[in-house]
């Protein structure tokens, strides 16, 4: 147990300054990761996402000299973890080996070991110290605070329409604006965790701060249309309810409010504003947005899109049961399904290239069984790991945080294909490294709700 412990516990030492070196390369990417969006140039599609992707295969390349070169040591032990990641994507290979399209899902792999070994592998292996997660954090929320502001400013500017959400919120992948409200949710839940549990939010300056934060964040997601968005925080919400109890998630009520009242004003007065925008700012009204949450008629296109790809899925499945008709190749399998069968009585078709909006049924219909399989064990024994971890004894903010956390994503991964989001998958793959350390840190301090 103690050469376990002392695996994780001390940062390697072959060459501290490569190590800091690693490390500032390795922030600075971070950093750059929400912001990898097309706002320099639609014309020429320009803009940081040119920047992001090249720095990780950057800071993974110097990494991987550095474990070469004996500049950095290797960890010592491979983790339950580890193999469970290695199996998984042993499936993912397994089903690119015997795709429809081994090019595109080889492409598709290759970005995935990509971003799992940025995420995850290289904190595993520098064994980052609580100050060093603390500055992986801070970059990672600079350039979300950036994106989220240069969102409001473009919104203010133009007027709210959905069309603007979806230019400004679109990093990788086309028609990609729920990736931008999937990377604040977590700065929602922690804005959440301080309004509970830190003493100096509950004074009336650092209430009215964090207040005026969580309307600006919310405010992000209202204006991006992301009627998943909407259904994920209220979950968080009500998950934050059932583990810290109503004594002290009452105090999130009045912010909320507040926050509410904000963004429903803020809407009428750029609407009054910016009555008729160009025809590609359309305007779009909120309410009706939101209540169009159970609406799958054709009459609502998201809603019909999504629920179709749902049941081309489940056929896809049945084409290639065990092996999948390979990863990444869902999106131009259903175009071209949808291009031969425009009548389909079944499917509603908009002949667009689009996931299918469920990370399960992507595994199921992309990697087969075995694929599927291993993905449901990954996030299970992280699920499970977490709650061990959160009910052995008094919970602790930070316990309740990650409990949370996992859990709406799990939810959020019925109604989105987050193996598709890059941005998402180093958010995800960080947290899985940050929840380690904190589970092997020395034991925390019960939770004390301040009077």
């Amino acid at each position: 147990m103690h050469s376990t412990l002392s695996d994780d516990s001390s940062p390697s030492t072959s060459s501290p300054r490569f190590r800091s070196l690693l490390l500032l390369l390795f922030y600075v990417s971070l950093a750059s990761v929400p912001l990898s969006v097309n706002w320099f140039s639609h014309r020429w599609h320009f803009g940081l996402m040119l920047v992001s992707e090249p720095l990780m295969v950057l800071t993974v390349g110097v990494l991987l000299l550095g474990l070469l070169g004996g500049w950095v040591t290797p960890p010592r032990r491979s983790h339950r973890l580890d193999k469970l990641i290695g199996l998984h994507f042993g499936a993912l290979f397994v089903a690119t080996v015997f795709s429809n399209d081994v090019v595109v899902s080889g492409k598709y792999f290759a970005t995935l070991v990509l971003y799992v070994t940025f995420g995850y592998a290289v904190p595993r292996v520098l064994v980052l110290q609580r100050t060093e997660w603390l500055r992986a954090l801070a970059s990672l929320g600079l350039g979300t605070a950036l994106l989220a502001l240069y969102v409001l400013a473009v919104h203010t500017r133009f007027g709210i329409s959905y069309s603007l959400s979806y230019i400004v919120a679109r990093p990788f992948l086309e028609h990609g604006h729920t990736n931008l409200t999937v990377l604040l949710e977590p700065l929602v839940l922690l804005l959440n965790l301080a309004l509970l549990y830190v003493p100096q939010a509950q004074q009336l300056r650092g209430r009215i701060l964090t207040t005026a934060l969580l309307t600006v964040v919310l405010m992000v997601v209202a204006f991006s249309y992301s009627r998943a968005s909407y259904v994920s925080l209220l979950a968080q919400a009500l998950l934050l309810l059932a583990y810290a109890g109503w004594p002290a998630g009452r105090r999130l009520l009045l912010p909320w409010a507040v926050a509410g009242v904000a963004i429903l004003g803020s809407w009428h007065a750029l609407n009054l504003a910016y009555p008729d925008t160009s025809r590609l700012l359309n305007n779009t009204d909120l309410m009706k947005e939101l209540g169009s949450l159970g609406d799958f008629s054709s009459a609502n296109e998201s809603n019909a899109e999504r629920l179709n790809r749902w049941l081309y899925s489940l056929e896809l499945y049945q084409h290639d049961p065990m092996e999948g008709a390979g990863p990444g190749t869902f999106p131009d399998s259903y175009l071209e399904f949808v291009r031969s069968s425009p009548t389909h009585p079944t499917y509603y078709t908009t002949l667009r290239r689009m996931n299918s909006h469920n990370l399960y049924l992507t595994w199921l219909a992309e990697t087969g069984t075995l694929g599927f399989l291993t993905g449901l064990l990954l996030l299970g024994y992280l699920v499970v790991r977490q709650l061990r971890w959160a009910f052995r004894w008094r919970a602790t903010p930070v316990q309740i945080g990650f409990t949370v956390y996992f859990l709406f994503f799990l939810l959020h991964s019925l109604t989105q294909d987050f193996w598709q989001e890059p941005r998402v998958i180093v958010l995800f793959w960080l947290a899985v490294g940050l929840q380690r350390y904190y589970q092997r840190a020395p034991r925390l301090e019960p939770l004390t709700n301040p009077t």
